[in-house]
């Protein structure tokens, strides 16, 4: 949930009713998490596609959002190093954002690994949402807690 213009809460996991927008938002991923999540669940389909990754790599999840008024809508989730799409010069002036950086400084001459997992995997049916996304013991556990139901993956390799 975000705070819409009106100051009314807007519910960012789903396409809105009267889709003839265009929009972005940012989230702060939660910081006591070591590893966070995007997913894009579609029930119709019973599919998900998501991403994992260490929050300590990216600590945004950017979502952008165009519904124009034809029935091609698109929508994209960014894990990202900042919060929005804007001028480096207007970054390094920001600083911070809710108490955590919003930009990730390479020295020079120097490097910067970051590692994530792709998943991609059908869903059983009553999978509506996707509460959490973890890595426990060499797999990867999607959940749908309201649902009491989970897909479990076997990741190809760590986060370290």
């Amino acid at each position: 949930m975000a705070p819409g213009l009106d100051g009314k809460p807007v519910d960012l996991s789903s396409a809105p009713n009267d889709p003839h927008f265009l929009d972005h938002a940012t989230t702060l991923l939660d910081p006591s998490r070591t590893f966070e999540w995007v997913a894009a669940l579609n029930t119709r389909r019973r599919a998900v596609y998501g991403y994992l990754f260490r929050r300590e790599d990216y600590r945004w999840v950017q979502h952008w959002d165009s519904y124009p008024n034809i029935p091609q809508l698109v929508r994209g989730m960014e894990f990202a190093t900042q919060p929005y799409d804007i001028p480096r010069r207007d970054v390094v002036d920001m600083h911070s954002m809710f108490d955590a950086p919003v930009y990730r400084w390479l020295p020079a001459k120097s490097k910067i690994e970051s590692h994530f997992l792709l998943y991609c995997a059908k869903v059983p049916d009553g999978f509506t949402t996707i509460d959490d996304v973890r890595l426990e013991n060499g797999r990867v556990i999607i959940a749908d807690r309201a649902a009491n139901k989970q897909v479990t993956l076997a990741a190809s390799r760590g986060l370290h």
